[in-house]
């Protein structure tokens, strides 16, 4: 009978070792819990809405919480299996929209939110900086779609490397008529 107790204490200790190890670890059961978790760690939010911007080419997944100031963008990458772990590969962090609208380029997608209410899509004029002629020069016009909460989104496109070279010079907001707005420059 003491061997059996013994087992028992045994597994009951290795079990509460690996809780304890997973929670300092950082790692949790939902990519959605690694959201909240970077949340309280950063004091931010809670924020009542969390929308998944989509997969990177490594697997990781990235949220982004909005409020009425800005929205922070938080990636979460899966990890031993069944776990999910908060990751600093991409980046990520507060974005504070103090002006009417504003958008960024976050390697392979651009974020942005506005608070035009009459919005329903914005133009975002992208630019790279051209070290040889030592100048900004336009590469695309990008029309993405306003959600109703300000927020819009869009992947680019695939031929744009990677870079931090690449910069929203402009947002140009449209409402359902098509007519310009509000137009603010970065």
């Amino acid at each position: 009978m003491k061997r059996k107790k013994q087992i028992v204490r045994n597994i009951i200790l290795i079990a509460l070792t690996v809780l304890l190890f997973l929670w300092q670890g950082g790692y949790h059961l939902t990519p959605e819990g690694v959201f909240r978790s970077a949340e309280k760690a950063e004091w931010l939010g809670p924020t009542p809405e969390v929308m998944e911007l989509g997969t990177s080419d490594d697997g990781c997944l990235r949220f982004v919480g909005i409020e009425q100031k800005g929205f922070y963008v938080v990636s979460a990458k899966p990890c031993l299996g069944i776990f999910w772990k908060y990751t600093n590969e991409h980046w990520g962090g507060y974005f504070p929209v103090e002006e009417t609208t504003r958008a960024w380029i976050l390697e392979d997608i651009i974020v942005g939110q506005t608070r035009e209410t009459d919005a329903v899509e914005v133009v975002c004029v992208v630019e790279k900086w051209k070290s040889e002629e030592n100048d900004w020069q336009e590469v695309g016009h990008y029309t993405i779609p306003v959600g109703e909460n300000g927020f819009f989104s869009m992947a680019l496109d695939s031929y744009m490397p990677r870079t931090m070279d690449y910069g929203v010079k402009e947002v140009i907001c449209k409402n359902a008529a098509g007519e310009v707005i509000g137009k603010d420059s970065q």
